[in-house]
């Protein structure tokens, strides 16, 4: 009973003390107090305890979703997590909130692909989320800041010209899943206060963990079973809860279901008050637990209340397909022969219809399945074109204003559908294409880079006071300069968040002080090396010399970032060792010792220390890039083929059936077709196709990934943090960096069929 109290207490000191005061300061200046809070370690009480209690004081309630990792089984797993999202719908519901945001991508890593994002995007959309702030826009990539949790939303991304597809696709949804009201009739309290008698500063017990856990399991299945219902908060309940004929009020909300889940040993005073109102009023009450505590204490009253009314209470032991059907499905809704995939719905209810999104979660499997829905006709939202359609359904009404609307989604996809109340006509585009056969062509493949080719240099020789340190990885380097100068922790961009200016107000430091960073690279054999330049961050904080020769970079010229400055040094690079050595003199607070890029017409290949420059050869064909020698290169590289259609009447699909990247632009005889990034791969051509020769070009754009990192240690993919640039002991092999493979690596199809 102490602990249960002691952290209700701590809860609602944060409550009154800082969630109320926020919310009426933005009530009356006309803001919305919003962010997110550490949603992640429920049900522990350290990171908040009660997530929905607090969302309930914000005018606009958030959560965060990051990484590209996406587990459906842990409780503090990020993606996945369908109890984190559903909190957040569920005081969104109760509370009368429109728009639920997300922080959603931060530290996936550069790598990540347009079909990843609309994967994890679309399944936070499907649980709740209607409004997007994606993790980050960096202002600049010097230094630190590449490393600070990857990926960014700005120009320095190769497919930063082709992201207004994607968000076009998630402004059409966020309006769509704003409108009318996500109408649930089934209450489900979360066991918050049961894993609080467990939980401890000083000596864990792992029952606290297994009833999260047990908790997070069963919601997870009603999900997947595509059952609807909101989440419950005690505190929520306390302060907003009340029984109105038979039903269960929470704010806005009103539920005939109350579930009371397995493991949920304590109930809050208030809590079994008002059950027992609710159930006195005829409400529903299904419970897989009997909690015998009120406010972590034994209490007679509430075992009684449940030996009492037995015929009342529907006290079960499994959740099964069985108890589901009887318990959790309603007659609005009823999903029938679904299979394949990872299905996830939300259903809105408007005046005049309804508004339903369906999802696949799964980047490999397709989903199948059928479902019934009261409605007179149904229209497919585009939400990726802005077009409406047409949509198959069995128009057979057997009284009752219900239809049958068969769905089959590819992995990563998803399906907007309008369910009409009453048929209306509205202008209607085509139904996609059915395809009938491939054309194939003798033509052979054209191949050409978009940009010249690189070499990051990550590692450098240190000449700091009286010592010379060879082959110093970046981080290993800077962390060096920093510690000799003052910096306890080491670099304080990689290890402090600056307060006001206190870091830079330490850029004072005398006319002896600096270093010497010195990059090694080798070029073998004799071509042209006139082209060839170097980028170096933050060009004006240093003198550069290129093989003892000083140079200066070159005015009004950057490249990836506008803080990296461009020097021209082909007159004076030479065969064999090349070095590019950067002095600061005295030292500076904003001299971070990051990698040297080498750009020009060359091919880089592997040896047994880094890398060599070498001629480009071979002309680049299919295949992986870094296989014909450009392995860090990040941009696009160009596909071309001709196809003969004589008579180009029916319809016209361009597919790509094995390819490497994160998106795909697609032009057909110069003109720009939409790109190709999601599963099935294929973009619908039909009105740009003209009799006799066809040009289709495909532009496969690869990621930072492979130019920035992380290359070492072999992380796991799908998290990057800054510690996974760190730790680098020793300049490792070229064939030992974690590379991916990006390119066409099959052809070029063009599909035909009819509408």
């Amino acid at each position: 009973m102490v602990r249960h109290n002691y952290t209700q207490t701590l809860l609602q000191l944060f409550i009154d003390r800082w969630s109320k005061p926020w919310y009426k300061y933005c009530e009356e200046n006309g803001l919305k107090f919003t962010g997110h809070y550490w949603e992640h370690a429920w049900p522990s009480m350290r990171s908040g305890g009660d997530n929905m209690a607090m969302y309930a004081w914000h005018q606009q309630p958030a959560i965060d979703m990051l990484f590209n990792q996406f587990n459906d089984s842990s409780v503090y797993a990020q993606f996945g997590n369908i109890r984190s999202v559903k909190e957040l719908a569920s005081v969104a519901n109760q509370s009368g909130r429109q728009r639920k945001l997300s922080e959603t991508y931060g530290g996936s890593g550069w790598e990540l692909t347009f079909a990843e994002m609309k994967r994890l995007g679309d399944w936070e959309y499907a649980l709740g989320v209607n409004l997007m702030n994606q993790h980050l826009a960096h202002i600049t990539l010097a230094g630190a800041r590449k490393y600070d949790y990857p990926l960014t939303f700005t120009y320095h991304e190769p497919w930063w010209n082709d992201y207004k597809y994607l968000n076009e696709h998630y402004a059409r949804l966020s309006m769509a899943l704003s409108s009318g009201r996500q109408v649930n009739d089934i209450l489900i309290l979360e066991p918050t206060t049961s894993s609080w008698l467990y939980d401890s500063y000083v000596k864990s017990n792992k029952r606290s963990g297994e009833i999260g856990q047990t908790f997070q399991d069963f919601i997870t299945k009603l999900e997947k079973s595509q059952v609807e219902y909101d989440l419950g908060s005690e505190n929520i309940m306390k302060d907003r809860g009340s029984v109105i004929k038979g039903k269960m009020i929470v704010g806005q909300c009103a539920y005939s279901t109350v579930v009371l889940p397995p493991m949920m040993e304590n109930l809050d005073l208030s809590t079994f008050k008002l059950l027992k109102k609710f159930v006195a009023a005829g409400g529903t009450l299904v419970t897989f637990s009997a909690p015998s505590l009120i406010d972590g204490s034994e209490n007679r009253q509430l075992i009684n209340f449940f030996a009492r009314n037995t015929e009342k209470i529907h006290s079960l032991t499994a959740l099964n397909s069985e108890i589901i059907s009887k318990y959790f499905t309603g007659p609005e809704i009823i999903f029938s022969k679904f299979s394949g995939g990872n299905l996830y719905h939300q259903r809105r209810v408007l005046a005049d219809g309804q508004v339903l999104f369906l999802v696949n979660s799964s980047m490999t499997d397709t989903v199948t399945g059928a479902l019934r829905v009261k409605g007179q006709n149904v229209l497919e939202l585009n939400t990726l074109t802005g077009e409406i359609n047409g949509c198959d359904y069995d128009p057979y009404n057997p009284g009752n204003g219900v239809i049958t609307v068969p769905y089959s989604i590819p992995p990563a996809g998803s399906l907007l559908l309008y369910i009409q109340k009453t048929e209306l006509e509205l202008m209607m585009a085509k139904l996609g294409p059915a395809i009938q056969d491939t054309i194939i062509t003798p033509s052979s493949m054209k191949v050409c880079q978009d940009s010249l080719n690189v070499l990051p240099i990550e590692f450098c020789d240190l000449a700091l006071g009286n010592e010379t340190t060879p082959d110093l990885h970046n981080y290993n380097a800077a962390d060096k300069v920093y510690k000799y100068y003052g910096f306890k922790n080491g670099n304080p961009w990689n290890t402090s968040v600056q307060f006001k200016t206190q870091t830079v107000d330490r850029d004072t430091f005398g006319i002896n002080t600096g270093f010497t960073a010195t990059y090694h690279f080798n070029i073998k054999g004799n071509f042209d090396f006139s082209g060839f330049k170097a980028v170096v961050e933050r060009p004006y904080l240093w003198t550069v010399t290129v093989n003892g020769n000083k140079v200066k970079a070159e005015e009004g010229k950057w490249w990836l970032d506008r803080e990296f400055g461009v020097f021209r040094i082909g007159n004076l690079v030479k065969k064999g060792d090349n070095t590019v050595t950067l002095n600061v003199s005295p030292m500076k607070v904003n001299a971070e010792i990051e990698p040297v890029y080498i750009v020009g017409d060359f091919s880089v290949m592997p040896v047994e220390k880094g890398w060599v420059l070498e001629p480009t050869v071979n002309k680049l064909t299919t295949g992986s890039w870094k296989e014909q020698g450009m392995p860090f290169y990040s941009w696009g590289v160009t596909y071309s083929k001709e196809f003969n259609i004589e008579n180009p009447d029916g319809a016209y699909l361009v597919s790509l059936d094995n390819w490497k990247g994160t998106v795909a632009e697609l032009t057909v005889n110069g003109e720009q077709a939409t790109v190709i990034a999601f599963p099935p791969y294929q973009s619908d051509v039909t009105q740009l196709i003209k009799p006799g020769i066809n040009r289709i070009d495909v532009k496969v754009i690869g990621s930072l990934k492979n130019l920035l990192g992380p290359h070492f240690n072999n992380p796991a993919p799908g998290l990057v943090s800054p510690w996974h640039f760190r730790n680098v002991k020793s300049y490792p092999a070229g064939k030992d960096y974690q590379l991916l493979d990006y390119g066409l690596m099959g052809d070029i199809k063009i599909m035909h069929g009819t509408y």
